[in-house]
């Protein structure tokens, strides 16, 4: 990071705007940033209604040399088309009431970012970013009017932001579709510091991990029958879920259904300090993603992902995804059908065979440090910032 940027950084307020689901990326730019001493940043997470983990709207404020503040303010997630509503107003007057101009917002859904733009005409913020995860086109069903609005909110978004982020590397071919300028298009993967997470070349043992929400969408449903079968051929075989969900009260009764006690073990959510030192003790980390291609999921990319090959781990994904194809095409681990065999299978072979899975991790560890996100962001935010100045 030049000196430059870093001076750049520390004169200008930054507020980052998502809709709270689990860790993911509006905490590694809390990070990023507070770490080059911004002149002020505000974190606001919402309820996500969709997947309400959080039960609140969380503002988390950071200035160099003070104390970092968090305020909790009331709100709901239910229904969801009334919470969206109800906490776009929040939003609007959380702004308006402060005296702070912020000098760039990051908006990490479509909704916000549309928001965001509505501000910036209001003179509370001079740079807007839409950071797209995805899109999601059955995201409110068979609600033809909620998914007609949410298309037009995309397409507003990313034609009215001065920036576009987006997850999925095809999302700038895109972009560049809807008349937007290739300048000001980044593609920016789920990825993290390469330095926060340990990073072991020699470990190998009968231990793996599942690692995200539990539920339907990410494949949960399918690890007790997964394990059941790896443990005729490998008994005493251990899977740590760190993450909790829909799918946790029924997950509890299935491993005491099938007698896997020991065999399964749940971890709850932890915070990514509690799990960074840990991850690189398993020898490998599956993502057992739903195999449906339209969602915002098969959209998006995988920080679950990323975060395995970032701790050394082989990966055993479903494939089909455009992030999955990345683990066959580089050979570190296997992109396997979404069933529960296939990802038995895989990690039957993978744990019989240590010296396999030893070079697999070497090969994680260094692909990984191609996608250290300090390297990537360094690089957006020289342009970002050396543009609206």
């Amino acid at each position: 990071m030049s000196k430059t940027l870093r001076e750049k950084i520390s004169q200008d307020s930054f507020l980052l705007l998502a809709h709270y689901a689990t860790f993911a990326y509006q905490d590694i730019l809390f990070d990023y940033l507070t770490k080059r001493k911004a002149k002020l940043v505000t974190k606001i997470n919402f309820p996500l209604p969709e997947l309400p983990i959080l039960k609140n709207i969380e503002i988390t404020n950071a200035r160099p040399e003070e104390k970092e503040t968090k305020i909790i303010v009331k709100s709901f997630s239910s229904p969801p088309f009334f919470a969206y509503i109800f906490q776009s107003l929040q939003l609007i007057y959380l702004i308006i009431r402060s005296s702070q101009v912020y000098d760039i917002v990051i908006a990490e859904d479509s909704l916000l970012a549309i928001l965001s733009i509505f501000l910036k005409k209001l003179g509370k913020i001079k740079t807007v970013i839409f950071y797209s995860h995805g899109f999601d086109k059955k995201r409110f069903n068979n609600n033809l009017l909620m998914n007609l609005l949410y298309k037009k909110l995309e397409y507003f978004s990313a034609t009215g932001s001065d920036y576009n982020w987006f997850l999925n590397r095809l999302f700038k071919e895109v972009r560049k579709k809807q008349g937007i300028n290739a300048e000001k298009l980044f593609w920016i993967p789920s990825s993290i510091e390469i330095k926060t997470i340990k990073r072991k070349t020699d470990i190998f043992n009968h231990k793996i991990v599942f690692l995200g929400v539990v539920n339907k969408k990410n494949g949960a449903h399918l690890i007790p029958r997964i394990i059941q079968e790896v443990k005729k051929e490998i008994p005493n075989i251990q899977i740590d879920i760190i993450g909790s969900g829909d799918l946790s009260d029924w997950m509890k009764k299935e491993i005491r259904k099938l007698n896997l006690e020991s065999n399964i073990k749940m971890l709850g959510t932890l915070e990514f300090n509690e799990f960074s030192p840990i991850l690189t003790s398993y020898s490998l980390g599956i993502a057992p993603y739903e195999d449906v291609f339209d969602t915002l999921t098969a959209t998006s990319d995988s920080m679950k992902m990323r975060i395995y090959l970032a701790a050394g781990l082989p990966v055993i994904i479903t494939k089909g995804f455009i992030f999955s194809d990345e683990i066959e095409r580089h050979k570190l681990g296997y992109a396997v059908s979404f069933r529960s065999k296939s990802f038995s299978k895989a990690i039957i072979a993978l744990l019989k065979k240590k010296y396999t899975n030893l070079e697999i991790r070497k090969k994680a560890l260094a692909y990984s440090e191609e996608y250290d996100i300090i390297n990537i962001y360094n690089r957006v935010f020289e342009k970002v910032i050396n543009y609206y100045l």
